[in-house]
């Protein structure tokens, strides 16, 4: 890289957190938590140019993410200690093992008529490698872009869309919220799943918006969290302590 175009670089990247820091408008639990993801991602794409690579590497955006995650927490629910083994996030109090939380940036080509097969192979996976029992494995999926099915959801609750994007459009808030309760609920993965699934934003992804700051364009953050969310998940884990 050019000193030109490193000076360009270091002046976007520099503008692309300062304008993070100004989405912030309101600063809830859940924005909050949105906010440290891009911050991953913009992080990632820093070493991604500056160590010239080709992508920027899930293995390293997946652990950073759930030390940020645990550093998140810890500042939620001060008695708990954090650890990071392995791609998932281990809280224990006074080394009692309260819960271990994966987070999913997004569902990616998992639709979701396989979202109960996915966590399926995650318990398993965790089962097997860490003893977990599956009563003690949380999820936090960061995004649901391009992951809604319109057929499941028409077959799950009767909403009658044309493509599974139509479903974060504003017209059909309600009814995605509605979608999503019943996809928890008929899911046999895990032993609790309301208690154990939780969601961030219907369409927005972190990586996408902190592509967006890098490009200088409008980005803003969700102006909506789906249920349950993080904040639930901090009142659970409150109740365990």
């Amino acid at each position: 890289m050019g000193a030109e175009k490193e000076g360009q670089w270091d002046h976007s990247v520099a503008d692309a957190y300062s304008r993070l820091e100004c989405l912030i408008q309101q600063p809830t639990t859940e924005a909050d938590l949105f906010s440290r993801l891009i911050r991953v991602y913009l992080e990632e794409e820093e070493v991604r140019i500056r160590q010239k690579l080709k992508r920027k590497s899930s293995q390293r955006i997946s652990r950073v993410m759930h030390e940020r995650v645990g550093e998140f927490l810890s500042g939620q629910l001060s008695e708990l200690s954090f650890q990071v083994i392995d791609g998932i996030l281990f809280m224990k109090k006074e080394d009692q093992l309260v819960g271990a939380l994966k987070c999913i940036p997004d569902l990616g080509s998992y639709n979701t008529p396989s979202w109960n097969a996915t966590l399926a192979r995650f318990a398993k996976q965790y089962q097997k490698r860490f003893k977990l029992a599956p009563e003690k494995l949380l999820f936090v999926v960061c995004s649901l872009a391009k992951s809604l099915d319109a057929a499941h959801a028409k077959a799950l609750t009767g909403i009658d869309v044309w493509c599974g994007a139509a479903l974060t459009t504003p017209a059909y808030r309600d009814a995605l919220q509605t979608y999503i309760s019943k996809c928890v609920e008929v899911m046999d993965a895990l032993p609790q799943p309301v208690q154990q699934v939780y969601f961030l934003s219907a369409d927005a992804h972190p990586n996408a918006l902190a592509c967006q700051l890098l490009r200088g364009e409008k980005a803003s953050l969700p102006d909506r969290w789906l249920r349950p969310s993080v904040s639930d998940l901090i009142q659970l884990l409150q109740t365990k302590l």
